[in-house]
């Protein structure tokens, strides 16, 4: 009795703290006196005007704004306004002052006459005003949001560690097919996992450009491919030279969908997953977000260890092979047909990068063979095993499918194969989850995809691979499935805080309410896990012991308490309750 009491009373202070969290009201915007600045090079107002007011009030100000010589139109506040409901810019002919109206009536009018504002700001938007600063939209449209900008200074939260990348003379990159030469240097922040690499006055050496596809063309704020000048332990991973700064903007659940792909990869067994770790950026001194600093895919005792095959080689051309099923048919590919899809199968050849006749002739080989072996009618043929590994092409399909990655077998589908005749082709690396859980999470993913599956649709119809697949989601089920909730809540609690400097960057693709979107997140995880138990079972197991989370290697048992101090064994009733692991205390609601 003596130690629950004293257990009890320690825990008051916090639970008085993390009540009064859950309940403070949101504050209203404080509009702070100083002088501010407007982008007009986008919206071509011709003249300009900052309305801001409490909407509890009968009071809106209209504030006139100056050009400048440099373009921008600059305003000045008199004194502080705390408790503002709403702030935007205008084109409005409404004459500049006080006018007894609620500043939403003032909104109203405006919209009615036909002329533009920028999007109303609130509190709950995190879109401050910085003294100083330039507000920029992002668009011409009638209600542009936009971002507050300060010259010389940036936005790093200092939650995370920062890489600050200066191209030569600044140029920009464009390409992704040319380098640009540039430097860098890491500053770890306080991060005791993550060693400096660089610093200010004497940064690392390296080439620069862009990648991808769609996140390449589709959004402003860009993915790119670093080749540094010599080997560097980026962010504590592995010594390479060779990493890609992923961006996230196509990833409306708070860009941890990659993260946990991977996660889920390292806890399935592969072969080997790429590590990705978050960061914040700032290029040639404007900051860029948050990203996530990932080990590309490549040939590499470290990542896809395959003995390296020449290029343009007449050897033995076995391997070792590193290819992609690929959704665009731009990089140097050959073509596999299949009679039931309306698109050939592009195989984008990775390492060999260059072929000779005869490298060229033995990869369209393989991959003829293994189309006609997987389109066998005979589902207990076992021809199609002699080619292609089942127990690494059971694994990679249980990640895509518990991540309901329609995408998954259509594109950035990557296999291997080392040197030798009686090698076999294995599925893997897994590699980019932007789709995911975009689709209806109650069926197969390649039953009615949204992109087209290659190979896995016929291969799922063989006994033999439905076995093996059993037994790979039993052993992740019983396993590891309990604890994928809390490394979400570990990964959203460590981006949380830069993903709102990454949100007032760009809040077209951002978000500034982490924690629910790993909310949504674990609640399609557990509509596609749970549905899936129902379709497998989870008594199988392919009899390998599930690996130690990468982020949470080693870590303590997670305690749950109520908000009376007392533990639980296990989550029955919904509410608020603290999760302890080691000294870490989180509040979750369940």
């Amino acid at each position: 009795m003596k130690n629950h009491l004293s257990s009890s009373i320690k825990w008051q202070p916090l639970l008085s703290l993390l009540l009064a969290m859950v309940w403070t009201p949101v504050r209203a915007v404080v509009v702070p006196a100083g002088t501010f600045y407007f982008d007009n090079s986008k919206l071509h107002y011709s003249v300009v005007k900052f309305v801001y007011g409490n909407d509890t009030e009968n009071v809106t100000h209209i504030v006139p704004l100056t050009e400048t010589d440099d373009g921008r139109w600059t305003f000045e506040i008199g004194e502080t306004a705390a408790g503002q409901t709403h702030y935007f810019f205008t084109n409005s002919a409404i004459d500049p002052g006080v006018c007894s109206e609620k500043v939403t009536r003032v909104k109203d009018q405006i919209v009615q006459r036909g002329e533009h504002r920028t999007q109303t700001f609130k509190d709950a938007d995190h879109v401050p005003m910085v003294v100083g600063a330039t507000f920029v939209p992002n668009s011409s449209d009638l209600y542009t949001s936009g971002v507050w900008r300060k010259e010389g200074a940036t936005l790093v939260s200092g939650s995370l560690p920062v890489m600050y990348i200066n191209t030569e003379n600044k140029v920009a990159i464009t390409s992704k097919e040319d380098y640009v030469q540039a430097t860098c240097y890491v500053d770890p922040m306080g991060d005791d996992n993550c060693p400096a690499s660089g610093t200010k006055d004497a940064p690392l050496s390296l080439s620069i450009k862009g990648r991808g596809n769609w996140t390449w063309k589709g959004f402003d704020k860009k993915p790119y491919r670093l080749k540094l000048s010599a080997k560097e332990p980026m962010l504590g991973m592995k010594t390479s030279k060779h990493f890609v700064l992923m961006a996230g903007a196509d990833d409306n659940l708070g860009a941890m969908r990659n993260p946990l792909g991977y996660e889920l990869s390292r806890r399935m067994k592969l072969a080997w997953t790429p590590d990705c770790r978050p960061l914040e950026v700032v290029l040639n001194g404007d900051y860029i977000g948050l990203y996530f600093l990932t080990e590309n895919i490549r040939v590499d005792a470290d990542r896809v260890n395959v003995e390296e095959q020449a290029d343009q080689s007449d050897e033995d051309v076995t391997g070792g092979w590193l290819v992609e099923v690929d959704n665009y048919n731009t990089d140097p590919h050959i073509s596999v047909k299949v009679t039931d899809k309306s698109q050939d199968i592009w195989i984008t050849y990775k390492s060999p990068e260059i072929l000779s006749e005869r490298q060229e002739a033995y990869l369209q080989r393989q991959f003829d063979a293994i189309r006609d072996a997987v389109y066998n009618s005979d589902r207990t043929s076992t021809d199609w095993e002699r080619l292609v590994d089942m127990d690494a092409m059971a694994r990679v399909y249980v990640v895509r499918e518990v991540m309901q990655d329609e995408e998954g077998f259509h594109g950035s589908f990557y296999l291997h194969k080392e040197r030798g005749d009686d090698t076999k082709w294995v599925a893997g690396p897994v590699w980019d989850f932007g789709n995911a859980y975009s689709a209806n999470r109650y069926k197969y993913i390649w039953d009615h995809p949204k992109f087209e599956c290659f190979f896995i649709d016929q291969i799922y119809q063989f006994p033999r691979f439905q076995e093996a697949v059993r037994n790979v989601f039993g052993d992740f089920y019983r396993n590891d499935y309990p604890a994928i909730d809390l490394f979400i809540d570990d990964l959203a609690a460590s981006i949380s805080a830069a993903a709102v400097s990454d949100y007032s960057r760009w809040p077209s693709y951002g978000t500034d309410q982490t924690a629910s979107k790993a909310s949504t997140l674990k609640s399609y995880l557990h509509d596609k896990v749970e549905w899936l138990a129902r379709q497998w079972g989870t008594t199988g197991s392919a009899g390998i012991e599930a690996p130690a989370s990468s982020a949470g290697a080693s870590r303590t048992p997670t305690a749950i308490y109520d908000l009376q101090g007392r533990r639980v064994q296990q989550v029955k009733t919904p509410g608020l309750y603290l999760f302890k692991t080691g000294n870490t205390i989180r509040k979750r609601l369940k």
